[in-house]
């Protein structure tokens, strides 16, 4: 689509902004309102041809079909393929945040890891701020509206939203308004349309650029802080956030609720977590409780120097498999293999390798069941017992391999060898162990 001649600093400023984005495809979340039809309109101007598409999300709501229609004739004039996403939020205390939740999980997967640009600007971000500051929120809160958070960017964040209308207008885009925004019982609307203009006639200056000032100057301390509490703490094992606990017991509390909170962020994007969810975090962290329920099936527990957070699945446990000496087998996550070895042969034992003298005849891989033993020589240990000494997780132990030989548990895989495994007899022979995790 061709750049109109005669262009409004604003309109030659939304199509600047867009064109300084990453090179790449871009999604458009389109809503049918104005601020997106401008947002749509800047990135078909200023995009190459095909790399640009709308995505438009239909909440179910009274006027989510004319909304619909909106985002169509907008698309349409526009020349821009649309995606309509049919959603249905959840019901919950705040119909509006669960809502925008669903909206921007859709957002997220309908560009498929590429940018979603959204229409926000300056009035938006200074009503946020506002808003989190009327609930308690912290520097976080606070920084307002990120320019950039996941594949989330709002270009629009320093134009203002009179001038974004009048683009709009200028160009007849056909957009609507969303009629719930006039609805003052909704905060931001209360914000919006009476205490943001009630401020601004008594108080010298701009207002929303008074406090998307504030806000800025807050973004870059929260990022700096962001910076120095987080460090090595935070890693992921498969669908698993895990929090270093030797850290967050030694820092500061507001550096370790901070590092909580950006956790419980990754966890589920883009909200912090809540102050009760960081509380929980806190507690399994400090050893005050082993594990706490969070919001949205998520639990906190202790695992050994570790906190994790993820949400508890049905564990598939394999049936027990034959091992041949050499051979190897896939068990859940697990690779076991083995080979002969030559006996006689001293060598230092990993917690993932080791020698044993076993029986001729083939081995046996299956899950440690419950009232299951290893030998420690003076008696027998529990596996269960060998398993929360070695760390293992809760999670992982209902799965976790052994290695059994004529009905012997020989091996608990990476944790504990068998006594009797270790001994040579005239018939037995030396086999090579090995767990890789597959």
């Amino acid at each position: 689509m061709a750049v109109p001649g005669e262009l409004t600093p604003t309109a030659v400023a939304a199509c600047a902004a867009v064109a300084e984005l990453n090179d790449g495809p871009l999604v458009v979340a389109l809503s049918g309102g104005a601020d997106s039809a401008v947002a749509a309109w800047a990135c078909a101007v200023s995009r190459p041809p095909g790399s640009v598409r709308a995505v438009h999300i239909n909440h179910g709501w009274p006027a989510s079909n004319d909304l619909q229609e909106a985002a169509e004739a907008i698309a349409d004039r526009l020349g821009l393929p649309l995606q309509v996403i049919t959603v249905e939020p959840p019901t919950a205390a705040s119909p509006e945040a669960a809502a925008r939740e669903v909206r921007l999980l859709a957002l997220a997967n309908a560009a498929a890891g590429g940018l979603v640009v959204m229409g926000h600007h300056a009035d938006d971000a200074a009503e946020t701020t506002v808003g989190n500051l009327l609930r308690g929120a912290g520097a976080t809160g606070l920084a307002g509206i990120a320019p950039r958070r996941g594949p989330f960017v709002r270009p629009f964040l320093e134009l203002r939203r009179a001038a974004l209308r009048r683009v709009a207008d200028d160009l007849r885009l056909p957009y609507v308004d969303d009629p719930s925004n006039e609805n003052r019982k909704l905060r931001r609307n209360l914000i919006r349309h009476e205490i943001m203009p009630e401020l601004d006639r008594h108080l010298p200056g701009d207002l929303v650029d008074v406090v998307v000032r504030s806000a800025q100057h807050l973004a870059a301390e929260d990022a700096y802080l962001d910076d120095v509490a987080v460090g090595d703490i935070i890693s992921a094992d498969a669908n698993v956030t895990l929090l270093a606990v030797p850290p967050l017991v030694t820092m500061p509390a507001v550096l370790a609720k901070r590092a909580i909170r950006m956790a419980l962020r990754r966890v589920h994007p883009p909200y912090p977590g809540t102050s009760r969810e960081v509380d929980a975090v806190m507690a399994v962290t400090m050893g005050t409780a082993s594990r706490r329920d969070l919001t949205d099936g998520l639990v906190a527990e202790r695992e050994g120097p570790y906190v994790s957070i993820h949400r508890p699945v049905e564990v598939h446990v394999d049936e027990p498999i034959a091992l041949t000496v050499p051979g190897r087998v896939q068990f859940g996550g697990h690779l076991i293999r083995a080979v002969a070895a030559p006996s006689g042969q001293k060598a230092r034992m990993s917690p993932d390798w080791c020698r044993l003298a076993l029986p001729s005849g083939q081995l046996r891989v299956r899950a440690a069941v419950s009232g299951d033993r290893v030998d420690i020589g003076t008696g027998s240990k529990k596996v269960a017992d060998a398993l929360n000494e070695a760390g293992i997780p809760l999670r992982k132990r209902p799965a976790w391999p052994v290695v059994e030989s004529r009905g012997r548990i020989a091996w608990v895989a990476g944790v504990r060898v068998a006594s009797w495994a270790r001994v040579e007899t005239p018939l037995s022979t030396w086999v090579e162990l090995e767990r890789q995790t597959a």
